[in-house]
C-alpha cells in the first residue's frame, strides 16, 4: 500500500520542469561539441530548409563537387492519406519494442486491457506488412512486445482508409512495415539488445536477402526473452445483504515469456511484367504467469475474512500463415495482384486458481480451487484479386478488386471445480463454441487529378454470413443469431494544392468493427472467487462514419479536424452480481467524437530538430447498459514531443515525451499516463557497427489507474509495471548495392486481427 501510494504521488509531478532541464543540458552539451569541431563549408544555395516529405532514405547523401549535403528523414511524416512513423529515425523507439513504438505514436493510446486506440477511439485494425496478426488484444500486445523495433522500417497510421482496404476497423488502420533488405547478392543485418529494468530482458533480430538471377530469397527472424513483475491493486465497494463491504485486493503478476518470430519468402521474376511469390510466416509464444495475491474483506474498516490466492497460468500459441502471390505490371499502367492465403492458429491456455479461506483471525478454515483448460483452433481461407489501371493522358487511376474469406473457429473450454477434495467437471462452465464466418467483398475506386485539385471516390460492398453455437456439458445451447447482411462502405477524398506550400484536404468514410470471435463466446472465465469475465453471443458490429478536414503548410505544420459517429458502440462493461464483479462486452449505444490533430516539425538549427504533436478529442456516449442509462461526455488528449540533436562524428541525442491526459469512457475514469525518455546513438561511416543507449520513463510515471463509480459497480484499479529501464542496442550490417524486393499484402488481413 505504501509503495503504491508513493508511486501515485510521484505520478502527479508535471513533466515541464524536468523536461526543460534535460533540454537545457543537452543544448549545452551540443553547443560545446559543435564549437570544438570544424565543419565543412557548404555553399549557401545548398543549405535551404530540408523538406519533411523526403521518403527516400533515412539519411540521403549526394556528392556535388565534393560538398556533402545530408537530408534527414524525420520520425513523423504527414502524407496525403496517412501519417508515417520512420522508426529508425527515433533513437528511443528503435531501441525498444514495436509495442513501445505504438505506445508513443502520435494520436495512439493503449488501454489497460492493451487495446489500441486512435484519437481516443477503439476499433483499430493492426496489420504487419499488410498481413494478419491473428491475435487477441492481449496476445497481439505480447507479440508486439516481443518484436524488436530494430526490425521495423515504418509504421503507417491511416485514420480513413480508401475502399481498397477491408472495412474492418472503424478507428482506422495501423500498418507496421518491417525492414526490407534492399541489397543485391547475399546481405543483411543483425541486432541484439539488452534491457535492464528491475529484471533483465534480451532480444535479438536478424534479416538477410539473396538475389540470384530471377530468384530473390529473403528471411527475417526475431527472438525475445522477458521477465517482468507488475503490481496490481483493486479496491471494490460491494453492497452485500444491506451492508457495504470493502474488498481490498493486492497482486503481483510474475510474467516469464519467450517469443520466436520467423518469416521466409521467395520471389521468382518470370520477366519484367510477371512474378510469383511464396511467403511463410510463423510466430511461437510461450508464457508462464504466476499471480499470488491477497484479498481483505472488511466492514467499517474491520477485517471480517480474507483470501489468499495463487493463479498459475501456462499459455502457448502458434500461428502459421502461408501465402502465394501472382503479380503483373506492364508499361501501359495495368497492374494485377492475386493472393491465396491459408492461416492456422492454435492456442492452449491452462490455469489453476487455488484459494485459501481465512477468518477474521487470519486462520485458515477452508479452501477452493478452479481449473480451466482452453484449447482454441482457428482456420482462415482467403482469396483476393486486385486490378488497377493508370490513365496517364487524363491523370486518372482506376482500382477494383474482389475478396473472399472463410473463418472457422473452435473453442473448447474444460472447467473443473474442487468438491470434497476432488476436482470434478464444472458442467455449468465447460463448453464447446463453434463459429463460422464467410465474407465476400468487392470494391471500385477512381482517382482524378485536375490541375490543383485531386479527387477520389470509392465504394466497397461486403456481404457477411455468420453462425455460432455454444454447448455446455448439460446439453444447453446458446446460438449466435444466424446473420446475413450486406453493408456498403463509401469513401471520398478531395484535396486542393494551390502551390508548393499549402494543401487543403477533405475526406469521408464509413467503416465497420466486427467483434472478436471470443467476445461472442458466452463461456465464463474465472480470475478469482469474486471477479470473472464472460462473452456475449448477441454482440452486434459497430458501424462508424467519419469526416475530416485537414491543412498542411510545407508538410511541416499540419492541422486536422474531424467528426465521427458510431452506432452499436461496444465496450467492456462491469456488472455486479451479489459479491461477484463480472466483465462482459455490450453494445452500449452511440458514440459521437470530435477530434483535432496538430503537429509541427521545426528545424531549429542545422543540428537541432523539434517535433510536437497534440491530439485532443471530445467524445460522448449515450445508451444503456445493465447497470443503467449512460450519458457520458469527456475530453481526452494524446501528446508526443521530441528534440533530436545531430552532433559531429555521427553522434545523435534525443529527448522525448509522450502521454495521455485523464479522460472518461462509458463507465470508467482513467488517470493520466506519460513518460519522458532519452537516447544517445553513434555510428561510423566506414564501419558496419552502430550502437544506441536509451533510458525510458526517467521519472517512473507510466502506470495505469482507473476508477468506476456507476450503478452498483464501485472500484479503483491500479497497475504498475517495470517501465523504467536502461537499454543497450548493437547493430551489425553487411551488404552493398541496392535491389528492392516486392512488398505483398495478404488477403486475410482484417479477419485474423480479430482472433482471440
Amino acid at each position: 500500500m505504501k509503495q503504491i501510494s508513493t508511486v501515485l504521488k510521484k505520478g502527479r509531478s508535471p513533466f515541464c520542469f524536468p523536461l526543460l532541464l534535460c533540454l537545457v543540458a543537452v543544448f549545452l552539451v551540443a553547443s560545446s561539441l559543435r564549437a570544438q569541431t570544424s565543419l565543412q563549408t557548404i555553399p549557401k544555395d545548398s543549405t535551404k530548409p530540408k523538406s519533411t516529405k523526403d521518403s527516400v532514405s533515412k539519411e540521403k547523401v549526394t556528392v556535388l563537387q565534393e560538398v556533402v549535403v545530408k537530408s534527414k528523414k524525420p520520425f513523423v511524416e504527414i502524407q496525403t492519406d496517412k501519417t508515417v512513423l520512420n522508426v529508425q529515425s527515433n533513437l528511443v523507439a528503435s531501441s525498444g519494442t514495436v509495442f513501445e513504438v505504438l505506445q508513443s505514436a502520435p494520436g495512439v493510446s493503449i488501454t489497460n486491457e492493451e487495446t489500441i486506440n486512435m484519437s481516443g477511439k477503439a476499433g483499430v485494425n493492426v496489420l504487419i506488412d499488410g498481413r494478419p496478426t491473428q491475435l487477441s488484444a492481449k496476445d497481439l500486445a505480447n507479440w508486439l512486445k516481443s518484436m524488436p523495433a530494430s526490425q521495423v522500417d515504418k509504421v503507417e497510421l491511416i485514420s480513413n482508409p480508401s475502399a481498397k482496404y477491408d472495412a474492418q476497423g472503424n478507428a482506422g488502420i495501423i500498418n507496421i512495415k518491417l525492414k526490407k533488405n534492399t541489397q543485391k547478392g547475399f546481405n543483411g543485418s543483425a541486432t541484439g539488445a539488452y534491457v535492464q529494468a528491475v529484471h533483465p530482458n534480451t532480444n535479438f533480430s536478424t534479416d538477410f536477402n539473396l538475389r540470384a538471377g530471377k530468384w530473390n530469397f529473403f528471411a527475417n527472424a526475431a527472438a525475445r526473452k522477458l521477465r517482468q513483475n507488475t503490481d496490481g491493486a483493486i479496491d471494490r465497494k460491494v453492497n452485500s445483504n444491506g451492508k457495504v463491504k470493502d474488498f481490498i485486493n493486492r497482486t503481483v503478476d510474475i510474467d516469464s515469456s519467450s517469443n520466436l518470430n520467423l518469416n521466409l519468402g521467395a520471389d521468382y521474376y518470370v520477366n519484367k511484367q510477371s512474378s510469383f511469390g511464396l511467403l511463410i510466416k510463423n510466430n511461437e509464444y510461450r508464457s508462464s504467469l504466476i499471480t499470488p495475491g491477497t484479498t481483505l474483506i472488511q466492514t467499517n474498516g474491520i477485517t471480517d475474512s480474507s483470501l489468499q490466492t495463487l493463479n498459475d497460468i501456462q499459455q502457448k500459441n502458434s500461428r502459421t500463415n502461408y501465402n502465394t502471390n501472382y503479380h503483373y505490371e506492364d508499361s501501359l499502367g495495368r497492374e494485377w495482384n492475386i493472393d491465396a492465403d491459408y492461416t492456422n492458429y492454435r492456442n492452449s491456455n491452462n490455469s489453476l486458481i487455488k484459494t485459501n479461506l481465512l477468518n477474521a483471525q487470519q486462520i485458515k478454515y477452508g479452501n477452493t480451487a478452479n481449473q480451466q483448460s482452453v484449447a482454441t483452433a482457428i482456420e482462415i481461407y482467403s482469396l483476393k484479386a486486385d486490378y488497377s489501371k493508370n490513365f496517364k493522358a487524363s491523370n486518372a487511376k482506376l482500382e477494383a478488386g474482389l475478396k473472399w474469406n472463410r473463418i472457422m473457429t473452435n473453442n473448447d473450454l474444460q472447467a473443473a471445480i474442487l468438491e470434497s477434495g476432488i476436482m470434478k467437471a464444472d458442467t455449468g462452465r465447460t463448453n464447446q463454441f463453434d463459429y463460422t464466418e464467410n465474407i465476400s467483398a468487392a470494391y471500385v475506386s477512381y482517382n482524378k487529378r485536375m490541375g490543383k485539385w485531386e479527387a477520389q471516390m470509392g465504394l466497397r460492398a461486403e456481404y457477411a454470413q455468420i453462425k455460432g453455437q455454444s454447448t455446455d456439458l448439460k446439453g444447453k445451447q446458446i446460438n449466435y443469431p444466424d446473420t446475413s447482411y450486406l453493408n456498403l462502405f463509401p469513401t471520398a477524398f478531395l484535396r486542393y494544392v494551390p502551390n508548393d506550400k499549402h494543401s487543403i484536404g477533405l475526406n469521408f468514410g464509413r467503416r465497420i468493427n466486427r467483434p472478436s470471435y471470443q467476445d461472442l463466446n458466452p463461456f465464463e472465465f474465472v480470475f478469482d472467487n469474486y471477479t470473472r469475465s464472460k462473452g456475449n453471443p448477441y454482440l452486434l458490429p459497430e458501424l462508424s462514419s467519419q469526416i475530416e478536414l485537414n491543412y498542411s503548410y510545407k508538410g511541416a505544420l499540419n492541422l486536422g479536424f474531424g467528426y465521427s459517429h458510431t452506432q452499436n458502440s461496444f465496450q467492456n462493461i462491469s456488472t455486479q452480481k451479489a459479491e461477484v464483479t463480472e466483465a462482459t462486452t455490450y453494445n452500449i449505444g452511440t458514440e459521437k467524437r470530435f477530434f483535432l490533430n496538430f503537429s509541427l516539425y521545426l528545424p531549429i538549427t542545422k543540428w537541432w530538430d523539434s517535433y510536437t504533436n497534440l491530439s485532443p478529442n471530445y467524445k460522448r456516449y449515450q445508451g444503456q447498459v445493465p447497470e443503467g442509462a449512460i450519458d457520458q461526455a469527456a475530453w481526452g488528449m494524446n501528446w508526443y514531443g521530441s528534440n533530436s540533436f545531430s552532433l559531429p562524428k555521427q553522434w545523435k541525442i534525443q529527448v522525448s515525451s509522450w502521454g495521455n491526459i485523464a479522460t472518461k469512457d462509458a463507465m470508467s475514469s482513467t488517470a493520466w499516463l506519460g513518460s519522458v525518455d532519452m537516447g544517445v546513438g553513434k555510428s561510423w561511416k566506414d564501419k558496419p557497427w552502430s550502437f544506441r543507449v536509451s533510458v525510458t520513463d526517467i521519472f517512473n510515471t507510466q502506470r495505469w489507474k482507473q476508477e468506476v463509480d456507476f450503478g452498483n459497480v464501485h472500484y479503483q484499479y491500479l497497475r504498475k509495471w517495470e517501465s523504467r529501464n536502461l537499454r543497450l542496442q548493437v547493430t551489425y550490417k553487411f551488404g552493398k548495392s541496392k535491389f528492392s524486393k516486392r512488398d505483398r499484402e495478404l488477403g486475410s488481413v482484417s479477419e485474423e486481427d480479430r482472433i482471440k
